[in-house]
């Protein structure tokens, strides 16, 4: 079934491409291209081709990475239609691009240093969705009465919630090809008092198929069980994973993550005397298994949350612990190698 669909599907592109070339060749409409396009001008095939070569890597144009970041902030923030429910507070966000041949490095595959930025705009996507509640209500009573907004209240933050990057660490596992199309599912790992860890898997499409859309309930949902999913497959399809945490401030003041998620609406407040037992969740001494919760409704609670978030401290820890290599650097007190021009100056 899979070689007849791609045999059709070469068909009708040959079939397109064919009907295309035909109606160039027509004379009147071959007169008309030449010059609107300015083809016999003077110079005009290089501009052509320059028009070409910038289509081609659209992305990596100056300034495309930034409305490529507030295309994403403005969505989230204030057209997404659906919003995060609790039950969601693991699940993935997916974002989707390609590799332009800007993007490629002397191996002829997408460079490294370029993971990166594409990386930015997944967790854009993700991390507004995640707090736009949050931020939407500091907005609200920043604007309101600033004197309460820098106060803070127990009920929440109460100023314009700033979001900064604290790191990132990128594992890379297999290339990524000149225009080869990716996935980016990124999802919340952890938090601490802190951070927030962030973790995306830059994965081959088609590969997973998503049970459910919950920012898109009306995308058709996957009846394959869970139990059916080969992991070994899901391995394969990874091309890098990477793990970033993120601070949200108010001034110089950390707001704690839990406190975030409490304005998003995305955890419950506390009980009062609550304490963790793993053993509500049919676990012994703590020992949490690798799954996402699936739970809803009342059975959502802090034991269900609690349980997540430990599993996944248990990897942002090691993260967490190369700060020390921020004490490796001597300034040079044992001498140096040299010192060297990037390019010019």
């Amino acid at each position: 079934m899979a070689a007849m669909s791609k045999i059709k599907l070469g068909l009708t592109v040959v079939s397109a491409g064919a009907s295309i070339i035909a109606f160039v060749a027509q004379p009147t409409v071959r007169a008309f291209l030449l010059k609107w396009s300015g083809f016999n001008a003077p110079g005009g095939a290089w501009r052509i081709l320059a028009v070409l070569f910038a289509l081609a890597n659209l992305k990596n144009l100056p300034f495309v990475w930034h409305l490529r970041f507030l295309r994403a902030f403005t969505y989230q923030l204030y057209l997404q239609p659906s919003t995060i429910p609790p039950s969601a507070l693991f699940l993935p966000i997916i974002t989707q691009t390609r590799t332009p041949l800007l993007e490629m490095d002397y191996n002829l595959h997408k460079s490294n240093s370029t993971y990166f930025s594409d990386m930015d705009i997944s967790r854009t996507h993700f991390f507004t969705a995640l707090i736009r509640n949050a931020i939407r209500k500091s907005s609200r009573l920043y604007g309101h009465n600033k004197a309460v907004a820098a106060a803070g209240s127990a009920e929440g933050s109460r100023a314009k919630h700033m979001i900064a990057l604290g790191g990132v660490s990128c594992l890379f596992k297999k290339e990524i090809l000149p225009y080869q199309k990716f996935e980016m599912w990124t999802r919340l790992l952890s938090w601490d008092r802190k951070w927030f860890y962030i973790v995306t898997h830059l994965v081959r499409p088609g590969v997973a198929k998503p049970k459910s859309w919950v920012l898109q309930p009306w995308r058709k949902r996957n009846v394959v069980e869970a139990e059916e999913v080969d992991k070994d497959k899901l391995k394969g399809a990874i091309f890098a994973t990477a793990l970033a945490k993120y601070v949200v401030k108010k001034g110089r003041l950390t707001i704690a993550p839990e406190q975030v998620l409490f304005d998003a609406d995305l955890v419950p407040a506390k009980p009062d005397g609550w304490v963790f037992k793993s053993e509500a969740n049919g676990h012994a001494n703590g020992d949490v298994e690798g799954v996402l919760p699936t739970f809803s409704g009342e059975d959502w609670d802090w034991d269900r949350i609690e349980a997540e978030r430990l599993r996944g401290l248990e990897i942002a820890q090691h993260f967490t612990e190369m700060d020390a290599l921020h004490d490796e650097f001597d300034g040079g007190s044992k001498g140096t190698l040299g010192e060297y021009a990037d390019l010019l100056f």
